[in-house]
């Protein structure tokens, strides 16, 4: 989907593994995957040492096809257009830590959050969760893919906001900046409390447009693997 970002578990210390790890399955490896956001409990997994920038191959895909619109305004099947069955070699820089260390580093930010957004209500069974799944993915390593969220901003914006939002989880932000960029990062609708995080799994009534976005914001969607927030999920073993 695009514009999207995506939680990965991997087992190679490597940026964008659905590229660059051949053993990458997208149905048990993608944690979870968001829209036109990266979501909040995702950044807290992370600091800007995990900021990784690493040189990325992308081969041609052998199986694509090329369409265009023919004089009669209907897509037609065209050739391959010229360098597109060329591999290119891009630059990178992305979030990528242990799991361990993820989900430590996890746990140490509840606490900041909860300060930074006292208003909104605490988000430590919103963690447990996200814990939980990450818990249960393949792979030693964690990574976000979010170059398609970094391509929605103005160019040589993304990733300062992103190593001041990831900074306030150490103190190296301060808390008002800090959960500025977070707010951005997440597109959290502000100005109503977080909703819980049964929000899918119990009975709630009524529930308004603006509390679904910002549920999703907090813990992203199921991209083919379950996920402990979402209906039809499956125990998560024993840590």
């Amino acid at each position: 989907m695009p514009n999207s970002s995506y939680l990965c578990a991997t087992g190679p210390a490597s940026l964008y593994p659905s590229t660059t790890d051949k053993d990458f399955r997208p149905d048990t490896d993608v944690v979870a995957y968001d829209v036109r956001c990266v979501p909040l409990l995702w950044l807290a997994m992370f600091r800007p040492d995990d900021l990784v920038t690493q040189t990325i191959v992308i081969e041609p895909d052998p199986d694509a096809v090329y369409y265009e619109f023919g004089p009669d305004g209907d897509f037609v099947q065209i050739d391959t257009p010229a360098g597109d069955d060329e591999e290119e070699i891009v630059e990178a820089t992305a979030p990528l830590t242990g799991r361990e260390n993820a989900l430590a580093q996890l746990d140490a930010a509840v606490p900041v959050l909860n300060r930074l957004f006292a208003a909104e209500g605490p988000l430590d069974e919103h963690a447990a969760m996200l814990r939980r799944a990450v818990a249960a993915a393949p792979g030693e390593h964690v990574t976000i893919e979010l170059d398609e969220i970094e391509g929605l901003w103005e160019p040589g914006t993304f990733q300062p906001a992103l190593r001041a939002a990831l900074a306030v989880f150490d103190g190296g932000t301060d808390p008002a900046t800090g959960r500025a960029h977070l707010v951005e990062l997440a597109q959290l609708r502000e100005g109503r409390p977080f909703p819980p995080a049964r929000l899918l799994l119990d009975d709630h009534g009524e529930v308004a447009d603006d509390d679904y976005w910002n549920f999703v914001r907090l813990l992203g969607a199921d991209f083919s693997a379950p996920v402990p927030w979402e209906p039809g999920a499956q125990p998560a073993p024993e840590m």
